[in-house]
């Protein structure tokens, strides 16, 4: 009698359990969306006054130098590396994905080539890197037309971009994208306690 109350205690506790770790995925999940989502609305609030102000020279700028202005603080706001990578990168000192955002942007590519909306999409794990515990999300950037004058097929841009795109990033390769084509991924990287 006494050990079936101990299994009945533990297969009761275990609901519990799991509802726990799905409450705090959920909260985790919310949490990254409304920072990846302060994010894109930030990065494209400026990017759409920079091409207003003086064009693809403007946004390449923002690029450079906004971008990761608001990635730094939302990460010290909540703790957590927030960023962004792509799936090919302008300066492979900031953007390079690591083995998890590889694999979900290869995840994200095949999901889009069963007919998927890349909107719809995002990936929210926990890990264990090196002995700790990380939450993990990810969630797709398809390329935007507009982003075509500094994205797009190096033939199709002003000679005036490429010099200003050779001159800052030596070893850009994120161009030849075509518009609605992944470009890459809000990442969010947050230990768990």
């Amino acid at each position: 009698m006494k050990i079936s109350r101990i299994v009945l205690a533990s297969v009761l506790m275990v609901p519990g359990v799991v509802l726990a770790g799905e409450n705090a995925r959920d909260h985790f999940r919310d949490e990254a969306r409304a920072a990846t989502g302060e994010l894109a609305s930030e990065l494209m609030q400026a990017l759409q006054a920079a091409m207003q102000e003086g064009g693809p020279p403007e946004a390449i700028a923002v690029c450079r130098d906004r971008a990761p202005a608001i990635k730094t603080r939302l990460s010290l706001e909540r703790g957590w590396r927030v960023s962004r990578v792509g799936t090919r990168v302008r300066n492979p000192l900031l953007g390079m994905p690591d083995a998890w955002e590889r694999r979900g942007l290869a995840e994200f590519q095949a999901r889009h080539a069963d007919g998927e909306a890349y909107a719809d999409m995002e990936k929210v794990e926990q890990v264990v890197e090196d002995g700790q515990r990380f939450n993990r999300y990810l969630r797709p950037i398809p390329l935007q037309g507009q982003c075509l004058a500094c994205h797009g097929d190096r033939d199709q841009m002003s000679a005036d971009i490429r010099g200003i795109l050779d001159d800052r990033y030596p070893h850009d390769q994120a161009h030849g994208y075509q518009a609605g084509e992944l470009r890459g991924a809000f990442t969010i990287k947050a230990p768990v306690d």
